[in-house]
């Protein structure tokens, strides 16, 4: 398999990971879906990363259901629980981390704009989403190893991948601390958090899924 993927990309880390949990062996290739000569619009029609495509050809993208694929196609060991009940928790710890990490980006992408034009109130409320979803996510968590159940699960590898890309933001852009999290910091959101992320960077997978940050004209794509 190949998998196209965005070097700092927490949507591509986790297909990383679940590749890396299922013992899948696979291809990376780089892009970079901002600029001019991406290669995404040929596999992908909504020109997003990843972009996993299997041995036979076919092109899955939309890193939730990349996971989703992987589970049907390669279903030992399962990331994914057997009750309905732990599905639906599964699936709302999914919700959490994406909410969340859509607010990053809306942030990121705002304050790409010349500062004159930034809009307090948008900051403001997509802040309050961060850290509304992380507390959620800590709630929901409640110092257990893992988010759902007693193994891991997509659940794990959705909220490991959105903190962990927080904590990569943060060390690479200090500047970012104060508009996404408002100086705090996740950890000071729920106590029970980074005991659990810090489970779950010492995996092999989380330390084999290495971020790397690039240089993202951001002031050309809002421009």
């Amino acid at each position: 398999m190949k998998l196209i993927n965005a070097k700092p990309s927490p949507f591509g880390r986790k297909v990383v990971i679940a590749l890396h949990e299922k013992g899948i062996p696979f291809e990376m290739q780089w892009d970079i879906p901002w600029h001019e000569d991406t290669c995404v619009g040929h596999w992908n029609p909504l020109q997003q990363l990843p972009i996993l495509i299997a041995d036979d050809g076919e092109t899955v993208y939309e890193s939730s259901y990349i996971l989703e694929w992987l589970e049907v196609r390669f279903p030992s060991p399962a990331l994914v629980p057997q009750t309905a009940d732990a599905r639906l928790a599964m699936g709302r710890f999914r919700v959490l981390a994406v909410g969340v990490m859509d607010a990053i980006v809306r942030i990121n992408f705002e304050l790409a704009r010349p500062a004159q034009q930034h809009s307090g109130k948008w900051l403001s409320r997509h802040q309050r989403k961060i850290s509304g979803g992380i507390q959620e996510i800590g709630r929901l968590i409640d110092g257990r190893q893992f988010a759902v159940g007693d193994s891991l699960s997509h659940a794990d590898l959705e909220v490991g991948s959105v903190l962990g890309h927080l904590d990569f933001l943060i060390q690479e852009i200090p500047a970012l601390a104060a508009p996404l999290l408002g100086g705090g910091g996740w950890r000071s959101l729920h106590p029970c958090l980074s005991q659990y992320v810090a489970g779950l960077e010492a995996r092999p997978s989380f330390c084999k899924a290495t971020r790397e940050m690039v240089k993202i004209d951001f002031q050309g794509v809002v421009g």
